[in-house]
């Protein structure tokens, strides 16, 4: 099986899914680090790959061993771009093109994986970007265990081998606030947050 690296922005990106939408994800990017198997695309002109899952996907790069994902999101949804073909008769006797509905949907369909095409290598390329110009990649166990649907500050915790208590002691935050950050049933303030980056040496980004 091959390791599953996370960016930050692409933690980020799990975060910001509907919890159905992050397990279907999280099944879907594991059996393709298992088996090789999925709705892989080479992106045009890139060295990195789209995984469709449902209706979402996954941008990444890969090697031999190990899957780097930078974007996690829905899938992009082509523009429509023709209308509703109609027979049109005109007085000079010009001649219409009427396509039957089926070559017209087939068009509207290439249309639409076109669209989607471009707006995949424009991703890639806005957070390759990203990253080369100082984006976080998150170290593999951090990445596993929010790939297992532990939040990013559990993982982190958990990485760093803090306990919730020893935490509490070292930031004077209450266990069972940090509990309910870490489920995410609150949300830290700026300076909580702070503590907590610093008290678990990570760069504060990290964790908000």
């Amino acid at each position: 099986m091959k390791t599953i690296i996370l960016t930050l922005s692409a933690a980020k990106d799990i975060d910001a899914l509907p919890r159905d939408a992050r397990e279907q994800v999280e099944a879907g990017l594991h059996r393709y680090a298992m088996t090789g198997q999925g709705g892989v695309k080479a992106l045009q002109g890139r060295d990195g790959y789209r995984l469709r899952i449902g209706s979402y996907r996954v941008i990444f790069d890969e090697d031999a061993t190990t899957i780097l994902a930078i974007y996690i999101g829905r899938r992009a949804r082509g523009a429509k771009i023709m209308s509703a073909p109609q027979i049109i008769r005109t007085p000079s006797g010009e001649e219409l093109v009427v396509l039957p509905r089926a070559e017209y949907e087939a068009l509207l369909e290439r249309a639409d994986h076109e669209a989607e095409d471009a707006d995949d290598v424009a991703i890639y390329d806005a957070r390759k970007a990203e990253l080369a110009a100082g984006g976080v990649v998150l170290p593999p166990e951090v990445s596993a265990a929010i790939l297992r649907g532990e939040s990013r500050l559990k993982a982190i915790r958990n990485w760093r081998g803090e306990t919730q208590l020893h935490l509490n002691f070292k930031t004077g935050i209450g266990q069972g606030y940090l509990s309910d950050l870490e489920s995410g049933r609150r949300t830290g303030t700026p300076e909580t947050i702070a503590k907590l980056a610093q008290a678990l040496s990570v760069p504060v980004e990290w964790l908000s």
